[in-house]
């Protein structure tokens, strides 16, 4: 065997570190690297972290959830996170633009589900 291989098995030296866990999960190792593991903070990416995202941010009802997902389904991460902060912006500025109080979450949601049907239509981009 070779000398790295012989100081692994007594415990001398540097061994060499495991490589470090990526923020998208693939590889398991440290957590200090250059790619810490996913915290609080950070942004999710799979399409189910991302409709949790967007229902923290604007009510979201069954049938919106389900449009949503499928909307971001299609979609590749980078633009997942484009979809999903277009459709909170969105949906925030169609309800502060409507004058009546309570019609405000109807109008929201109106225009931001407009977004993913032009987008699954092929009609508009993220």
């Amino acid at each position: 065997m070779g000398r790295w291989l012989e100081k692994i098995e007594k415990g001398d030296g540097d061994t060499p570190r495991k490589p470090p866990r990526s923020p998208l999960g693939a590889l398991g190792g440290e957590v200090d690297g250059p790619f810490p593991e996913k915290s609080e903070d950070s942004r999710p990416v799979t399409s189910t972290d991302w409709l949790e995202w967007i229902a923290e941010r604007c009510p979201l009802v069954p049938e919106d959830r389900r449009h949503v997902a499928t909307g971001l389904l299609r979609l590749h991460p980078r633009m997942q996170q484009r979809l999903a902060e277009r459709y909170v912006e969105t949906w925030r500025s169609a309800a502060d633009d409507e004058p009546t109080y309570h019609k405000r979450d109807n109008a929201g949601r109106h225009a931001a589900n407009l977004i993913i049907t032009r987008l699954k239509r092929g009609a508009e981009y993220v």
